[in-house]
């Protein structure tokens, strides 16, 4: 239940707030409304409404600039992509392939497997009926 009291107390802080915040501005604008009317041949309607389309157009304004994605510059896109290839995959090289390699009978046999099974007959035999 305390719970739900002051989270209505918050919530009429908040309305009392922009309640006060909107009749700063209405105020405001009637008063540069008034302030147009001295200045030109306006009535205070007109000056009224001039000055609240000047202030949500600046509202409009600020609000896009604020929003607006933060573009980086190529530099540093250069830089992140770096040091992220870096740290997640360590660089590999693979010695290429030799010509004479690629003919061999045996791809995959290394020599010591190999100077061993020559020693034996029965390999040695099947090679030569093959």
């Amino acid at each position: 239940m305390r719970g739900l009291f002051a989270t209505l107390i918050v919530a009429v802080l908040f309305i009392a707030v922009a309640l006060l915040a909107a009749a700063f501005g209405a105020v405001g604008v009637a008063l540069v409304g008034l302030l147009l009317r001295r200045w030109f041949d306006l009535t205070q309607w007109q000056g009224s409404l001039i000055a609240l389309a000047v202030a949500s157009g600046l509202t409009l304004v600020i609000y896009k600039l604020s929003h607006a994605p933060v573009q980086s510059t190529a530099w540093e896109d250069d830089w992140e992509d770096d040091e992220e290839d870096a740290e997640d995959e360590p660089e590999v090289v693979e010695p290429p392939i030799v010509p004479w390699r690629r003919s061999r009978p045996t791809p995959g046999e290394l020599p010591s497997e190999k100077a061993s099974n020559a020693g034996s007959k029965s390999t040695r035999s099947s090679r030569t009926r093959k």
